[in-house]
C-alpha cells in the first residue's frame, strides 16, 4: 500500500496532504466542541484549544504524511541537527531579530493599504474579523503570572512555530522543490500559501516576507529546527516584551513602538538581512560538504568493517 504512495508525483502528494489537513481540521473542530462543551470556564480553556488544535490541523498531518511518503519522519524533515550546523542555527535566529524592523514596517504599510469601494464591505468584515483576533491574543498576552507566561509561550510561540515549520517548509516546501526543481520559485510560493492560509489579508505583505526568510533559512541550514526556532523568536519576543510591559518592566508597549525613521530602520534592516541570509548560504555551503565528508567516512568505515 505504502509503495503506492510513494510512487506518487509532488501534485498527488499534495492532494493526500490537503486531504490530510481536512481530516486535522475535523479533529481539531472535534477537540474544540468537547473541551469548550465540558469546560465551566470557557475562556481560561480557549488557549489550550488553540494549542491542541494546532496540533491537530498541522503537526499531525504532517508526521502521518512523512510516513506515508519517506518512511522515517526525522529524515525527512532533517530533525537531526549535526554540531556543525548549530552555526547555522545561530544566524538563524539572528536573522529573525534584525527582519523586525523591516517586518514592522511592511505590517504598518499593510495595514495602512484600502481596497476599492466595490469591496469596501469585505473589507470592512476582514478589519472587524482582524480587530477580533487581535482581541483574543492581547487577552491572552495580558494575563499576568509566570505561570500565564510560560503557557503563552508554549501555545502562542512555541506550538505555532514548530507546527507551521512541519507544514510549510517541511512539507509544503520540499514537495514544491521538487515539483518546480526551483528553489526559489519553491520558496516564493510556499511564503505565499502560509500568509494566505492566516486569512488576514491586511498582514499578508510581512507575513509573505517572513515566509521568503523562513524559507531561505530551512533550505540553506538543512534542519527544519532552524526554521521552527527563528520562527519561534518572533513569536516569542511579542510574548516577553508584552509580559514585561504589562508586569511594569519598561514602559513602551511592544506592539505599538514607534522607531525615529522607520524607513531609514527598514531599509537597514532589509539590508543586514540579505546580509545574513549570504552569510547562511555560505555556512550551508560548507555544511553540505562536511556532511557528504562524514557519510564517505561512515561508508568506508561500514566497508572496511565488513572485509
Amino acid at each position: 500500500m505504502k509503495e503506492l504512495f510513494k510512487n506518487m508525483g509532488p501534485a498527488g502528494q499534495l492532494a493526500i496532504f490537503l486531504l490530510l489537513i481536512v481530516l486535522g481540521l475535523i479533529a481539531a473542530g472535534i477537540i474544540t466542541l468537547v473541551i469548550t462543551g465540558t469546560a465551566t470556564e470557557k475562556n481560561d480553556t480557549l488557549i489550550y484549544v488553540q494549542g491542541l488544535s494546532q496540533i491537530a490541523m498541522f503537526l499531525l498531518p504532517s508526521l502521518v504524511f512523512a510516513w506515508l511518503f519517506h518512511d522515517k519522519a526525522g529524515s525527512y524533515f532533517q530533525t537531526k541537527v549535526q554540531k556543525w550546523q548549530w552555526a547555522s542555527v545561530i544566524v538563524a535566529v539572528a536573522i529573525m531579530i534584525t527582519a523586525i524592523p523591516m517586518v514592522d514596517y511592511l505590517t504598518t504599510w499593510n495595514e495602512n493599504m484600502h481596497m476599492p469601494e466595490s469591496l469596501g464591505k469585505w473589507e470592512e468584515e476582514m478589519r472587524k474579523s482582524q480587530a477580533l483576533s487581535q482581541e483574543l491574543l492581547n487577552g491572552f498576552l495580558s494575563r499576568p503570572g509566570i505561570g500565564n507566561m510560560i503557557v503563552n509561550l508554549t501555545v502562542l510561540a512555541a506550538i505555532p512555530a514548530v507546527c507551521e515549520e512541519f507544514v510549510f517548509r517541511g512539507v509544503v516546501q520540499k514537495t514544491l522543490v521538487g515539483w518546480f526543481r526551483n528553489p526559489h520559485v519553491a520558496i516564493a510560493t510556499t511564503a505565499a500559501v502560509f500568509s494566505l492560509t492566516h486569512f488576514e489579508p491586511f498582514y499578508f505583505v510581512p507575513r509573505f516576507v517572513l515566509g521568503i526568510v523562513l524559507g531561505y533559512i530551512f533550505y540553506h541550514t538543512r534542519t527544519i529546527w532552524a526554521s521552527a526556532l527563528a520562527h519561534f523568536t518572533n513569536n516569542a519576543l511579542i510574548v516577553l516584551l508584552t509580559y514585561g510591559h504589562n508586569a511594569g518592566l519598561f514602559s513602551a508597549d511592544p506592539q505599538n513602538i514607534q522607531l525615529p525613521y522607520p524607513a531609514a530602520f527598514a531599509i537597514g534592516s532589509l539590508l543586514v538581512t540579505i546580509l545574513l541570509l549570504i552569510f547562511i548560504t555560505i555556512i550551508g555551503k560548507k555544511d553540505a560538504q562536511k556532511s557528504k565528508k562524514n557519510k564517505t567516512a561512515q561508508n568506508d568505515t561500514l566497508m572496511a568493517s565488513t572485509n
